[in-house]
């Protein structure tokens, strides 16, 4: 199943940006363009730009257009604004990323984790830890619960890649919203055993539980990260 019209509308006008196809400053073509362009409606061509702009990558100009206002981050500004995996979001940030599966094994939700993830009580998960390297240094320790029913055939080797790409390119199902949250917290043997944490006591979590289009909840993470490769960025419209 191929992706939905506007997330691949989305996508090839991000990595045109990403590219310099489109400069920081350019205005992108016309909505009627994009729509002749992309053989689409009007409301799929605004659907697309306005996830461009929630992420901070275009702007609308009353009366002239949407203009680019991206500009690439320096290393170690490592951007989680978007619905992008990390395997995606560290190529788009500069970096040469790998992961290592440290655990994948089935779990039932009990009662401590369903109120913890909120899944309902009962719910089979997959249960995998994996660490994240960027540029072969470990940014994070990232713990997946994602639900069995939801994402059939997940395998160590599948998890080792990208989770995101699988569900999307192969299951078919489409990712419709992240819920982030970021707090601060203390090392554990775990990160002292698998994290670069020699010049630190703490380190960024960040929380997130992902929703398909149909609102249901498919996964939740906890990415605890190396602060060295810890920035938040938001963007805020009124």
């Amino acid at each position: 199943m191929t992706q939905s019209k506007y997330t691949e509308i989305y996508n090839e006008i991000k990595n045109k940006i990403i590219s310099h196809e489109f400069e920081n400053g350019d205005y992108l073509p016309s909505e009627n363009q994009l729509t002749l362009e992309y053989d689409c409606s009007r409301n799929t061509i605004r659907r697309a730009l306005n996830y461009l702009m929630q992420e901070g990558f275009v702007q609308p100009h009353h009366g002239k257009g949407v203009r680019v206002i991206y500009k690439e981050h320096k290393k170690h500004d490592l951007t989680r604004n978007g619905i992008s995996g990390f395997k995606q979001t560290a190529i788009e940030n500069g970096y040469t990323p790998h992961t290592e599966v440290i655990l994948f094994t089935d779990l039932v939700i009990d009662k401590r984790l369903a109120e913890k993830t909120l899944y309902d009580e009962g719910t089979e998960v997959y249960f995998i830890q994996r660490i994240r390297y960027l540029d072969d240094i470990p940014k994070s320790m990232d713990t997946n619960l994602l639900r069995k029913d939801l994402i059939p055939g997940l395998t160590k080797e599948l998890a080792a890649g990208s989770i995101f790409q699988y569900i999307e390119d192969v299951l078919g199902m489409k990712i419709g919203m992240i819920k982030r949250s970021i707090t601060i917290g203390h090392l554990s043997e775990l990160d002292r055993k698998y994290m670069k944490t020699e010049n630190y006591d703490c380190l960024a979590i960040i929380t997130s539980r992902t929703f398909n289009l149909d609102g249901e909840m498919f996964e939740y993470t906890e990415s605890r990260t190396n602060p060295d490769y810890f920035q938040f960025n938001t963007v805020a419209w009124r």
